[in-house]
């Protein structure tokens, strides 16, 4: 699975800003909304269709600025729909990006093409979605946008909404079609960046949808201290103690990661608090050394062996004594106490 999303749709105001020089006027009138004089400066001849320094178009500035208006303005004096920056970066994109569903629907009855792509392969369906955007993805549907087109790494629409989380979007995208079961490069489908990004409202929906979540799921929504989505997970049968890639435990998992609620869950759910690493490092020992004051309550509370040593003959006390974890120590004394009663 790819995680890292490269996706056009910076705000206009935000381009100007870091910019050196001014903006032009007609950009700088249509991102501030002034309609007179936008229109003033095109009947004296303004270009609609020359780029900015940042090199977005008028049009593509109305859009993502949400000047609805202004960008049909724009539109009756031709300004072209289907024009695209460097990147290949289209005033829809941006609409889509900024959440500007009124804009996005004018573009598509303009004939601004649905399903263009920028340098990503990214689509506006894509980037509305990741944004967790419903009007324009919903716009965009009702377009008959290709729910299932995939960009340059093979990541789909729905892939891109469940990263973002939001229920609605996600059900919108199903329900048009889009398929659980697709595959981006390196084989991670939509449960897996719906457990990546810990997302339990978006894994729900998806298993109802018919997505079968696997151990690797429920070790991606650990490590994201995700404990709604380990239990929506856990919900569908798995065993808290499956192992995914790579021997990869979720109790563990969360123990490293300082997700103290995530590993009161998974234990709770019949994990063996004692399990080990290929080092024979246990959560008690990982938390330990990391200095996880909540998660080594938690496990000691659940009975984790105190004495259990690793591959380099190491316990837990002895991690907590050699590196300073005062306060840990003070646990494991008083815990100890407490299991001899």
């Amino acid at each position: 699975m790819t995680s890292t999303w490269s996706i056009a749709g910076l705000t206009a105001a935000a381009l100007f800003a870091g910019a050196i020089v001014e903006p032009p006027p007609l950009a700088e009138a249509i991102l501030y909304g002034r309609a007179a004089e936008v229109r003033r400066l095109i009947a004296d001849g303004a270009d609609v269709n020359a780029p900015d320094d940042t090199g977005m178009t008028p049009l593509m500035i109305a859009a993502s600025a949400g000047q609805t208006a202004i960008a049909r303005m724009l539109i009756a004096a031709h300004a072209d729909v289907a024009a695209a920056a460097q990147d290949r970066t289209t005033a829809l994109m941006h609409a889509a990006s900024a959440n500007r569903g009124e804009v996005v629907a004018l573009l598509l009855a303009s004939g601004a093409d649905a399903d263009a792509r920028n340098s990503g392969g990214m689509t506006a369906l894509m980037i509305g979605a990741f944004g967790g955007n419903l009007e324009p993805v919903r716009a965009l549907i009702a377009k008959r946008a290709n729910v299932n087109a995939q960009d340059n790494q093979g990541r789909t629409a729905l892939m891109a909404g469940v990263s973002n989380g939001d229920p609605a979007v996600v059900s919108a995208l199903v329900e048009a079609g889009a398929k659980v079961e697709a595959a981006d490069a390196s084989g991670g489908v939509a449960l897996t960046y719906a457990a990546a990004s810990g997302s339990a409202a978006a894994i729900d929906v998806l298993q109802k949808h018919g997505a079968k979540p696997t151990a690797d799921d429920v070790v991606l929504a650990a490590s994201s201290c995700a404990a709604p989505a380990v239990r929506v997970l856990l919900g569908a049968g798995l065993k808290p103690d499956a192992a995914g890639v790579g021997g990869r435990v979720p109790l563990l998992t969360a123990a490293r990661e300082n997700c103290a609620d995530t590993v009161a869950l998974i234990l709770d759910r019949g994990a063996n608090v004692n399990v080990a690493d290929a080092d024979g490092r246990t959560a008690l020992i990982t938390a330990t050394a990391a200095g996880f004051t909540e998660v080594v309550r938690v496990l000691l509370a659940h009975g984790a062996d105190m004495d259990v040593a690793d591959t380099l003959e190491r316990t837990a006390w002895m991690y907590a004594a050699t590196q300073g974890k005062e306060e840990i120590a003070a646990m494991f004394e008083a815990e100890k106490l407490r299991r001899k009663k």
